[in-house]
């Protein structure tokens, strides 16, 4: 933590107001000494705001501490967003994010153009794509979530919603609510019910509404209802040391993670050859996060691979499956950490590049024809099964 430095920081809040930013006074702001103060565009407010670090961004027209004292440090943030009380750090906001207040964002999160999340959410390693919205008092780490149309056709979470991304093991996983396509704004968007848990690794699909108040222990499909029928019961023996089957957990964990890499893959293709100086870092710093979550899994998942001896000296019920984790543990590592990409198809990225000339991103992308979408999508789905299709090899599929 830097040293308080109020002379310094009068003097940087004169430079920042002298280049038509909007401080609302020293007394109610702090710039640290490593901010870049040439990354704080003419239009920007800061209402409440602590900022610190060389990586941080703010583009014109957000406002900084709206509801109240906003402690930034190294995070991206867009043009028109209005970020409220809270602490953010290393996180990325696109244009037009707005967070109401009292909101604890951590690395690895992504929020992409016109999200909104009302007051209280916790984040870390959360992405959210485009016109995707939160309610509030809600803890949503570890999972990435699409779908949706516009803002009013959209994914949303409601109020009270847990991603329990910790078992009783120590284990921590990651879930998927839709998938990679959800950046083209094409698909049905999906509905978490307030006061619902989401028991991780899951995947809830497009077009699913899990009803309030549920506990979603298992994959919810496409286009349905789901209601929590789930009766009271005990099982004994439970064994911390002992693991059973992990296939499905690895290979869900795999999906998510060939749906992010898909996405890092669609800011170096697509985003970042049409941005413009300031949107540069901003999406390269967006393509980041999807990376850093990738790292974040695998690590993860080597955890539990460094537990598997202790479990196979209690148990050998699943001997093979173990043994086979163990000894391709290399194998699938590099499966996981990487990843081919492949060309974006050509119609689509002509169709793009014309709209992107004189429309935003998010317009440039509802612009172009359904059967350019179409070729985008498959082109992004099929960079994501890469890395299920590697595991499968790895448990003999």
């Amino acid at each position: 933590m830097q040293a308080y430095d109020e002379g310094g920081n009068q003097g940087r809040i004169a430079a920042l107001t002298n280049r038509g930013v909007q401080v609302w006074g020293a007394d109610r702001n702090y710039i640290a000494p490593d901010v870049p103060l040439d990354q704080i565009e003419p239009g920007a407010v800061l209402v409440q705001s602590m900022l610190t670090g060389a990586a941080t961004r703010i583009g014109r027209g957000s406002r900084i501490g709206e509801s109240g004292p906003a402690r930034v440090h190294d995070c991206q943030i867009g043009r028109h967003c209005t970020v409220g009380a809270g602490t953010y750090d290393g996180a990325t906001f696109l244009d037009k994010v707005s967070i109401r207040g009292y909101a604890e964002v951590r690395p690895g999160t992504l929020l992409e153009e016109q999200v909104e999340a009302a007051h209280s959410v916790a984040f870390k390693n959360t992405i959210l794509t485009a016109t995707c919205v939160t309610g509030s008092l809600l803890n949503y780490c570890d999972l990435f979530m699409s779908g949706g149309t516009s803002r009013e056709d959209h994914s949303e979470v409601g109020s009270g919603v847990i991603h329990f991304n910790f078992d009783p093991r120590g284990d921590k996983w990651g879930s998927l609510m839709g998938d990679v396509r959800g950046v083209l704004l094409r698909s049905a968007p999906v509905f978490v019910g307030g006061q619902s848990g989401i028991v991780g690794p899951a995947h809830i699909d497009f077009g699913a509404v899990v009803a309030a108040g549920s506990i979603i222990r298992r994959d919810v499909p496409a286009d349905c209802v789901h209601f929590d029928a789930a009766k009271a019961q005990t099982v004994k023996g439970f064994d911390r040391e002992v693991y059973q089957g992990l296939r499905r957990k690895f290979l869900s964990t795999a999906r998510l993670i060939g749906n992010l890499w898909a996405l890092a893959a669609w800011y170096r293709a697509v985003r970042l050859p049409y941005a413009d100086d300031y949107q540069k870092s901003l999406y390269e710093a967006a393509e980041e996060q999807p990376r850093r979550h990738i790292r974040e899994r695998v690590k993860r998942l080597e955890k539990i691979i460094d537990k598997l001896d202790r479990s196979l000296a209690k148990s050998n019920a699943y001997e093979n499956e173990h043994r086979r984790l163990i000894e391709r543990r290399r194998e699938l590592r590099e499966a996981l950490l990487g990843s081919v990409a492949g060309d974006v198809p050509d119609n689509f990225v002509r169709e793009y590049a014309q709209a992107r000339e004189k429309m935003s991103h998010v317009e440039a992308v509802r612009a172009v024809s359904e059967e350019a979408a179409g070729a985008a999508a498959q082109w992004l789905l099929g960079i994501a099964a890469g890395p299920v299709d590697s595991l499968g090899r790895i448990f003999g599929e």
